[in-house]
Formats: structure tokens, C-alpha cells, sequence
């Protein structure tokens, strides 16, 4: 196994890991990114989006990934674990990218940059560490 291949799996196994605790706990994860559920009496709830896409999908894209990255990883052709990486990482990169747009776009919406110019080099580094595998061709 490559070293890229060891920096992706770390990185996938906390984000399955940080999926799991939030469909777990979804109150925690609302407080850790500073959402909250609609504050209309009529239209309570909010706390399956976490479960969902902070719990379900993180957990579950990031195992699969993982799940995948180390069956290929065992095969002679080493070019799909790159291919088995590149869309999640592509997914973080492109949610710093968002971020980034909003750090510039959303001032007034946002209330103050917050925490917004520490998730987006957290989300960025966590698409290269999750794309690892594709050191081993630059060598």
C-alpha cells in the first residue's frame, strides 16, 4: 500500500467517523456548524437533514470510498485508486469553493466571517489528502 493511499484512508475513515457521530447526535453537529431547525412553531424539525447528509452521507460515501480504495489497492493496477478517490475529493474541493464564494459573496447574510476562513482550508486539504493515491504517480 502506497502512503497516498494510507493519507486518503485516515482521512476517510474520520470524515465516516465524524458522519457517524452526527447521525448519532445531530444537536452536536448543529452546534459545530451553526445551523439551527426553523424557528417556526408550524414547521418543527430539521434534525433529519443532519442525520442525513451530515450523518448518512458522510458516513457512508466516505466508508465506501475507503471500502473501495482498499480492495483496488490490492490489485496490480494502481490508476483506480485514483479513479476511486477523485469524485469525493473533487466533492471537498469543490465545497471549499463554495465556501470561498460566500466568504466573498454573502458579507451581509453571513454575519461575520466566523469560522468560514478556517473550513475552507480544512475542506481543501481534506480533497488532496483524500486524492493521496495520485502521489504515486509523481514520482
Amino acid at each position: 500500500m502506497q502512503i497516498g493511499e494510507v493519507i486518503s484512508l485516515v482521512v476517510l475513515g474520520a470524515y465516516a467517523v465524524l458522519g457517524a457521530m452526527t447521525m448519532l447526535s445531530p444537536a452536536w453537529m448543529a452546534r459545530i456548524v451553526r445551523l439551527v431547525e426553523d424557528p417556526d412553531p408550524g414547521r418543527p424539525g430539521g434534525f433529519s437533514e443532519f442525520r442525513a447528509t451530515f450523518g448518512g452521507l458522510f458516513m457512508f460515501s466516505h466508508m465506501m470510498t475507503a471500502a473501495l480504495l482498499l480492495t483496488v489497492s490490492q490489485s496490480e493496477v494502481n490508476v483506480l485508486s485514483v479513479l476511486v478517490v477523485l469524485p469525493l475529493a473533487a466533492g471537498w474541493i469543490g465545497a471549499a469553493f463554495g465556501r470561498t464564494l460566500s466568504l466573498l459573496l454573502d458579507k451581509q447574510k453571513n454575519r461575520g466571517n466566523g469560522m468560514i476562513p478556517v473550513w475552507i482550508p480544512m475542506e481543501f486539504l481534506s480533497g488532496l489528502a483524500i486524492a493521496a493515491p495520485i502521489l504515486q504517480f509523481m514520482g
